[in-house]
């Protein structure tokens, strides 16, 4: 989400917007939008409802999560360009604004490789067992 909020000018400049579902609550997600300091909405689906219906519910993490994924839609809600990806393998932010940038044009793009650094790993399972290591 971070990278999102790094490229929201160039997203907004191509006339789009970016907006995150998420199935934490609305406190919880209000106050990741604080500390990332996300220029854009964090909509909570508790329920799970939105993820089913989308195809995109991960029920084997963290007791269902969404995963992640990119949807690019019209101004009628048509899809135009669709991404669900891993945690390890997605489509770089910078590609979803070169997309962006050229309508009408096949979209295409790579995933790229992401491997977690070892503060990541350290905050991962320091946060399982905090959590109660589900």
């Amino acid at each position: 989400m971070a990278d999102y909020a790094a490229h929201d000018e160039e997203i907004r400049a191509a006339g789009a917007g970016v907006v995150v579902v998420s199935v934490d609550s609305p406190n919880k997600s209000a106050a990741l939008r604080h500390n990332l300091r996300l220029p854009f909405m964090i909509l909570s689906d508790t329920g799970k409802q939105v993820i089913k219906d989308w195809g995109i519910y991960n029920p084997r993490e963290k007791g269902g999560i969404a995963l992640p994924s990119v949807f690019i839609l019209d101004r009628d809600r048509t899809v135009l360009y669709a991404s669900v990806d891993s945690t390890f393998a997605r489509i770089p932010t910078a590609d979803i604004v070169r997309i962006l940038q050229s309508p009408g044009e096949a979209p295409s793009a790579a995933r790229k490789r992401y491997f977690p650094r070892l503060v990541g790993i350290i905050r991962a399972v320091r946060n399982s067992f905090r959590r109660g290591g589900r």
